[in-house]
């Protein structure tokens, strides 16, 4: 072979071997059988089994063990739980890397309950975790991602995680109180000098007093506190590009204080050309969807210079954070520089004076970040308690008197000792007897002692399980056979009791054969009772499953006192010997899911796929049910777990909302105040469906079951599951008028070009971010009405030139990087509204502001405790 041939390919592989610090991930789910993979259903990620002779610690199998998890999507199926010491080594290269670790909160393993687990990990010679307790550092999300970074230095050769489980202090250092856990691990080496960056000279702010502040590579390690796309929605680890280092960056909107300000999208014509990377910030910087939206104040000049629009965090005392501000001029407002200056506040102190995007970034369309140190005074706390840290800006006297940002970054650096760990939230709960292991015990005594002690408390703690459960077995059975006089009997009232014995022969001993569905609760079999006469949907609790007594009660307690031509039916119940079962009403056709075909599905549709005029019906019977709940009893009820699956079909496809175990009463009000206040609850419901306001404040109003709806609209016209559905490009869609694009095909020449104007106007309103847009279902029903009044009208006209045609082919796009469509809206629908431009709240646009047609509020993409889309 040619010696220049033979130097290229040498080129070649080493520009490779380079790449791959970039580009290249380790993932690894603890707990996968050895030596296997699994791909997420969710990303399409790999992950691997941490059992591996790679990088696996020889003592694995003694000291550990894999759990199985509730959750559907990876890494969260499956754990480990060690009880000793144990060490991962990776190969690594020198350089950057993000250190990535997932926990699923709800984590149960033997007797231990979710807030007595306890992680120690040490990587290298920082302390990263001491006595981590995903539960109690969940604040009720389903689940928690923590994210380090630092720096292998050369001649490191590897990566050393050691994990540990926590040991609490109880008179002896060597006792353990708790299990170590943990769901996953991900490597992923950084570009250098983007965080770590020794040259990088920055200041720290102390008193008002300005500093030089640089970083040491070789003892200094972040954890990420936050990272925010702002004015945008959430962007995930898969749209985090180029560079491949699979950040995710959240909405802000969480963390305004006082006034709101304005999401900024500019013209997309005007991004397409801008946006480009510079030397200030490369492309890798930040994705190119967070400098390609904004958030701003908005076109009141007097009122702006007379505020600031503030973001208000809670961190850890004691420890210095880097701040990262990410910005890049886009207002076609602003031409020269001086045109738009503002002022920086980080924790009340000035951190910049007169600050100008144009003039700091080098031109307009260019991206930029700067970075400021803070350092939070105060004592790292003994427990776990956190102080706010603040972010305001303040437009100066310009020509246009506003702020601009794109994106925030805000990282803890480890102390002095190379520490970044913190102590644990306090547990409010009943604290519980966790179990206990011994581990290097000095004296035989004291192991007997201990093993005694563990036995005793083990009885106490059974016996007082024993006790309670069986407390509540006779509450439960006085509440179900009436024996309190205050209550009529459900026996005879509106609801049946069966017998198991019953139960058995209506389901030919739940025959597998009879399975109709599976669900969070358990399985659904087909049965017949009253000699056969009727046919019945028998839902059975799985005992394995994590619901259980509570959505048993809550569903009968419901459809007890519900009745209502939408709602399904509860025949009767049964509870005995151990057993939890629910009898319905059949519904013969299933779910309104199995009969939308979904594009590019795996499994072929066996159902009849809907029309267009059937599916609306269905939609309007839905959303009456929901109404009926809305407005009952003067109380309303919120389901909590709206979705297609929860709608069930008759033989006369008639619609009736199902599935009430989540739901919950709402606040007391008049008929004519239905909504007022909310239910602080933990956050429960459906992946794809899940009210992004409800998500991340805990806070259920009816509005959450609007949101829900809404999703539900546009999987009805699309035939998209929920997860699939891309909310931004839907309302991008909707708001530039071609939302014919992403129509289900098979509806083409079904729908008028005005219902489908005005089914999209409904849909949109129902996933507005903020709840308070948002329509009562009173208002989606008199729409659904009046969109099935408008599809007849046309269709006894028989003039086909009113339907729309979703075959057509064209290049209209509905935003990424193209922007704009380059379809002409009005020939496909209706000009006499102005269709998605959200004018709630916006004002008249002058020449120091920006139209309206530029703001839209979008929904953020939310992920939900429950990730099953089947219906329970």
């Amino acid at each position: 072979m040619n010696w220049s041939i033979k130097l290229l390919i040498l080129i070649i592989v080493v520009s490779c071997m380079t790449s791959d610090a970039l580009y290249t991930s380790l993932l690894i789910n603890c707990g996968l059988p050895k030596s296997t993979q699994s791909e997420s259903p969710l990303d399409g990620r790999v992950w691997q089994s941490d059992d591996d002779l790679a990088f696996a610690p020889s003592n694995l199998d003694i000291v550990s063990t894999n759990v199985l998890e509730n959750a559907d999507d990876l890494p969260y199926k499956v754990g480990r739980v060690f009880w000793s010491d144990i060490t991962y080594t990776f190969s690594v290269t020198p350089g950057p890397k993000f250190v990535r670790l997932y926990f699923f909160p709800n984590v149960s393993y033997n007797t231990t309950l979710p807030h007595q687990f306890s992680t120690s990990l040490f990587a290298n010679s920082f302390t990263l975790l001491h006595n981590f307790n995903p539960f109690l550092n969940s604040q009720g999300k389903p689940f928690i991602i923590v994210e380090f970074q630092f720096i292998i230095q050369n001649g490191e050769n590897n990566l050393n995680l050691i994990f540990s489980p926590g040991i609490i202090s109880n008179g002896s250092p060597d006792t353990r109180l708790s299990y170590g856990y943990v769901n996953g691990i991900e490597i992923e080496s950084i570009p250098d000098g983007l965080y770590l960056d020794e040259s990088n000279l920055m200041y720290a702010y102390v008193n008002n007093q300005k500093i030089g502040y640089s970083v040491q590579n070789d003892s200094t390690a972040f954890q990420t506190a936050y990272r925010l796309n702002v004015g945008g929605e959430i962007v995930d680890g898969r749209n985090d590009n180029p560079g491949g280092m699979k950040r995710k960056w959240d909405a802000d909107e969480n963390y305004i204080v006082g006034e709101r300000g304005i999401k900024l999208e500019p013209d997309p014509n005007l991004v397409s050309s801008t946006t480009n990377s510079s030397q200030e910030a490369p492309a890798y910087a930040a994705p190119k969807i967070v400098y390609e939206t904004t958030r701003s104040m908005g076109d009141n000049s007097y009122l702006n210079l007379k505020r600031n629009l503030t973001w208000m965090f809670q961190v850890d005392p004691g420890f210095d954070y880097v701040v990262r501000l990410h910005f890049c001029e886009l207002s076609a407002y602003v031409t020269k520089i001086n045109e738009r200056v503002m002022e920086m506040y980080i924790d009340g102190i000035l951190v910049e004076q007169y600050f100008d995007i144009l003039l700091d970034a080098g031109g307009f369309g260019i991206p930029m970040y700067k970075d400021f140190v803070i350092k939070v005074p105060g004592d790292n706390p003994t427990n776990g308690s956190k102080v706010a840290l603040s972010l305001a800006l303040h437009p100066l006297n310009r020509i246009v008197i506003d702020i601009s940002l794109s994106g925030l970054e805000i990282m803890k650096l480890s102390d002095t000792a190379r520490n970044l760990a913190v102590p644990n939230p306090p547990y409010n709960g009943t604290h519980t007897t966790s179990l206990n292991r011994t581990r290097n015990a000095k004296s035989s005594n004291r192991k007997t002692i201990i093993t005694i002690g563990s036995v005793i408390t083990g009885l106490l703690l059974v016996s007082v399980i024993i006790l309670a459960l069986f407390r509540r077995r006779l509450q439960y059975k006085k509440l179900f056979t009436s024996a309190n006089s205050s209550r009529p009997s459900l026996q005879t009232d509106l609801c049946r009791r069966f017998s198991l014995s019953q139960i058995r022969v209506a389901t030919h001993d739940f025959d597998q054969n009879l399975i109709i569905g599976r669900g969070g609760f358990g399985k659904v079999y087909k049965g017949c009772i009253d000699g056969g006469a009727t046919h019945v949907a028998v839902k059975r609790l799985n005992s394995t499953s994590k619901q259980g007594e509570q959505e048993f009660l809550t569903e009968i307690e419901m459809l007890s006192r519900l009745r209502h031509r939408h709602l399904v039916s509860l025949i009767g119940y049964c509870d005995e010997k151990g057993e939890m079962i629910l009898i319905y009403e059949y519904m013969p056709r299933g779910t309104l899911r199995d009969h939308l075909n979904y594009r590019d599905a795996k499994e072929t549709c066996k159902n009849e796929v809907l029309p267009w005029k059937q599916r609306l019906k269905i939609c309007l019977g839905s959303a009456r049910g929901l109404e009926y709940l809305h407005g009952a009893n003067k109380q309303l009820i919120i389901h909590r777990d709206v979705k297609s699956t929860n709608i069930l079909l008759d033989d006369k496809w008639t619609a009736k909302v199902s599935d009430f175990g989540l739901s919950k009463v709402g606040p007391a009000s008049d008929t004519s105040d239905i909504g007022v206040g909310h239910v602080s609850t933990i956050v429960k419901g459906s992946f794809g469906y899940l009210d992004p306001e409800y998500y991340q404040r805990g806070q259920l109003t009816e509005k959450s079951d609007v949101y829900s709806f809404g999703v539900m609209l546009f999987e009805v016209l699309c035939a998209r599951p929920a997860v699939e559905l891309n909310l931004p490009t839907v309302r991008a869609c909707y708001t530039k008028r071609i939302l014919y694009t992403i129509v289900d095909p098979t509806l083409t020449g079904q729908i008028t070009h005005e219902c489908l104007s005005k089914f999209g106007e409904i849909a949109e309103l129902c996933i507005r971010a903020n709840r308070d847009e948002r329509p009562s279902m009173r208002d989606v029903v008199l729409s659904l009405e009046f969109m099935l009044t408008l599809q007849q009208t046309a269709e006894n006209t028989g003039d086909v030139s009113l339907m729309v045609d979703f075959t057509i082919s064209s290049n209209a796009t509905c935003g990424g990087e193209n922007g704009a469509s380059t379809i002409s809206f009005g020939e496909y629908v209706s000009e006499s509204r102005a269709v998605g431009i959200d004018t709630q709240g916006s004002t008249v646009a002058n020449n120091n502001a920006v139209t309206n047609s530029h703001m839209e509020v979008k929904s953020a993409s939310v992920f939900s405790e429950i990730f099953d889309l089947r219906a329970r």
